[in-house]
This record gives structure tokens, sequence and C-alpha cells, in this order.
């Protein structure tokens, strides 16, 4: 699938695209090579220094700025866009700053892309874009409507979604937070304790990218079936004897994600592993055949609270560890 192409990763210096980069290399090997386009050049350098002998190349650029992103979409097959202001309380407080990179930025890529005969975009995005009410989500809410119209307007570039969750360790999640406010004062901040939110690895993560680059028909956004936690699960598993302090929810910030609302079950349909919203402009049918899935029921709702899927505070330790 990845054999023979050239590969770029928008916001590739991330916990996501350093993932998707080193399982990449080990599962297809004669990749032609993965282009790195990022802000910060000396994350780019500990990258470079990590992936030594292998055939990676770095850009710095901004998404907001369409000369950057023009020149890193040439010669290029795919791409997987991880790039974006994505910390909520860095967007509340900058929401220019968050358009320009988030929602510019995603349309500097689809039409550097058009240019350039790109192939396929896949594009990471967040259960916070259902459902907005903060900036972070409204940036990505716009980002994903540019990519599934895009679908249609610039053919025969694919655009696909996929819709994730928190991913383990990476930038301003929960954990690496307790851990660190457990060790330095013994007292995790809580902002409720009914708060529950979706937890993949890094790995989960990566194998549902594989999965969509291989099966997307495209205009589509994947919501796969990743399991959910209760935030006292997250404190107890990182610190049974701290204490714990209930500060209050802050500004733009839910008491749990939902993935798939009931506003979309119309165009929701599912599979073993994932729910997919089907695009506004595409017969659902075909998306079913395709997918060999079934429409969900009218005002079905998938969220982080009526989840299945809960993780306990064994295996949230045993993800600690492998950290």
């Amino acid at each position: 699938m990845l054999n023979d192409k050239s590969i770029l990763i928008t916001g590739g210096t991330g916990s996501f695209g350093q993932k998707f980069t080193a399982l990449a290399l080990q599962a297809y090997p004669h990749i032609r090579e993965i282009i790195i386009f990022s802000r910060d050049p000396q994350k780019q350098l500990q990258m470079a220094e990590r992936f030594a002998h292998h055939p990676l190349r770095f850009i710095c650029g901004d998404m907001g700025n369409p000369q950057d992103v023009n020149e890193a979409c040439k010669n290029i097959d795919l791409i997987i866009h991880t790039a974006a202001i994505r910390i909520a309380g860095e967007a509340e407080a900058n929401p220019w700053q968050a358009i320009q990179s988030n929602v510019i930025g995603a349309q500097n890529l689809i039409e550097a892309a058009s240019t350039h005969r790109v192939r396929q975009i896949l594009a990471l995005s967040t259960d916070m874009a259902s459902l907005v009410n903060n900036v972070y989500g409204a940036t990505k809410m716009l980002s994903d409507k540019l990519f599934i119209d895009a679908n249609q307007r610039y053919a025969p570039l694919k655009t696909s979604i996929i819709r994730y969750g928190n991913m383990l360790g990476s930038q301003g999640t929960v954990i690496p937070f307790f851990i660190k406010k457990a060790q330095e004062e013994g007292i995790l901040p809580i902002t409720d304790f009914r708060m529950t939110r979706f937890l993949a690895t890094p790995e989960e993560c990566v194998k549902i990218a594989f999965q969509a680059l291989r099966r997307s028909i495209g205009g589509e956004i994947i919501a796969p079936k990743i399991k959910s936690y209760n935030i006292l699960t997250i404190a107890k598993a990182v610190d049974e004897k701290a204490a714990l302090k209930q500060i209050g929810l802050r500004p733009g910030e839910k008491l749990y994600e939902t993935m798939v609302t009931r506003y979309d079950s119309f165009r929701t349909i599912e599979t073993n592993d994932s729910y997919i919203i089907v695009p506004p402009y595409a017969d659902t049918a075909k998306y079913c055949q395709h997918y060999s899935a079934l429409p969900v029921s009218p005002e079905f709702e998938f969220n982080s609270e009526n989840n299945p899927n809960q993780y306990t505070v064994a295996e949230i330790k045993q993800m600690i560890k492998s950290m």
C-alpha cells in the first residue's frame, strides 16, 4: 500500500506523526520517501536523529502560508494531515491563530494537493468537532467540512477523515499531567468527577489510519470504536493515594465527548470496528456495500459516556507502564 510511495505528513514531528513514521517504515520497507512538514526545526532535528538512515526529508513551514504548503506537496502520492493547533486552551486564547492553522491551513493543503495531483489525503480530526462548544472544535469542524467537500469538488483527489479521541501520552492529555501533579503535589485537580473521554494508544491510532488508507472511498468521516475512560479511573491508575480536588469545568469543556451525534445518525453506518458518517452528497447504500455495513438506528449517538467499552484501572495502569 505504501511501498514506492512518497508520503507527506503535516505536523509530522508530533506523537502521531512519529509513531506513523516508525510503523510505516517497519511495515513498508520500500517507501520511496516520507516528508515531514512542521514548524519547529528543533523537533525536526530530533526526529532526523531518531530516523537516521531512513528515507525522510524535512520541510519547515506553516500551514497558514500557501507557498509553504504548495512546496511541501510537490511530487507527493498521499498526505497524512495531522498539523493543527490542538490544545483547546491555546486555541481559546488565540482564535485567529487557530483559524489560520486549522481552517485556512486545511484549504491551503487541499488546493496544493489538487494542483500537484496528489492521490489521497487522510485528515486526522477530533471528537471535539461534533457538538462544538470551543474554538478548537469549531476550527476542526470547519476543517472536516472542507475535506468532505474537497472529495467532490477536487476529484480525483480522494479525501477522508478519521475522528479520534485522546491519544495516550500526546501533548496536552491528562495522564502526563496527572503523573506530574501526583509527583510534585500529591493532589490531582479534576474538573468534574463525572467526566469521560475516548482514549487510544498511538499504535491503535496508526493501525486505524492504515486501515482507512486501504478502505476509504472518500468523503467519509471514520469514527473508530475506541474505548473510553472516566476521569476517576485515570486518577486511581496514576496514584490511588493522591488527594482529588474538583475544580469545575473550564470554558469550552464538556462532561463527555461525542464521536457520532444523533443529528448524524440518518447518514451513519456501522461496521464491526467503526462508525462511518457518509458525506451528504453521497448514496449511503454505496458505502454500506463497500464497508459491508448497516445503517444505525434513528437517534443513535456514540459518546464517551454511553460507550459500552470502558477502561478499567488495571488497563490504564498497564498503559501507563508502556508510555
